[in-house]
């Protein structure tokens, strides 16, 4: 009897925790369209091909897919290619890295205050980032690390309930 209380107080709180999560992140999907669309609508237009200081951006996909743009290379920074991947491409940009074919550079988005990543910084031009005339870049998704505490606090919880 007290262990069927347990029972069903447990899954009413993984219900409860399951409801939950499924809102935060039909939120955040929410967030990121409309983040996507803002994205698209702060992209400079394309400039002429040929024109003065302009660079051909060529993006290849792990699926084989591949697309391209020109930016002006003394205007344009890396998050901003990382935005343009986001907003057309629908893969969040802090998920992504976007590196040079031979992997010589590797780019990923940094947040605008955000001064320790020198190397990787998103906050260079594509002209200091040092990329040429027509550059291919390799579109990759970066694993992020999961959160510890949960994945104990998970193992805990099927611990406390096999020891009853």
């Amino acid at each position: 009897m007290k262990e069927d209380k347990a029972r069903a107080e447990r899954e009413e709180r993984e219900l409860q925790a399951k409801k939950e999560a499924e809102e935060k992140e039909k939120l955040r999907l929410e967030k990121l369209e409309q983040r996507r669309q803002e994205l698209l609508e702060a992209l400079p237009d394309e400039p002429e091909a040929g024109s003065e200081g302009v660079i051909t951006i060529a993006l290849r996909f792990g699926d084989g897919s591949r697309d391209q743009r020109r930016f002006v290379a003394e205007e344009t920074s890396v998050n901003e290619l990382l935005n343009w991947v986001d907003a057309t491409h629908g893969m969040e940009r802090e998920k992504i890295e976007l590196s040079t074919m031979n992997g010589s550079k590797t780019f990923v988005y940094v947040e605008e205050d955000d001064d320790d990543e020198q190397e990787e910084s998103g906050n260079v031009t594509l002209d200091e980032a040092g990329l040429g005339k027509m550059t291919a870049l390799r579109v990759t998704e970066i694993v992020l690390e999961v959160d510890n505490d949960e994945e104990e606090q998970d193992e805990e919880d099927e611990s406390d309930s096999t020891d009853e």
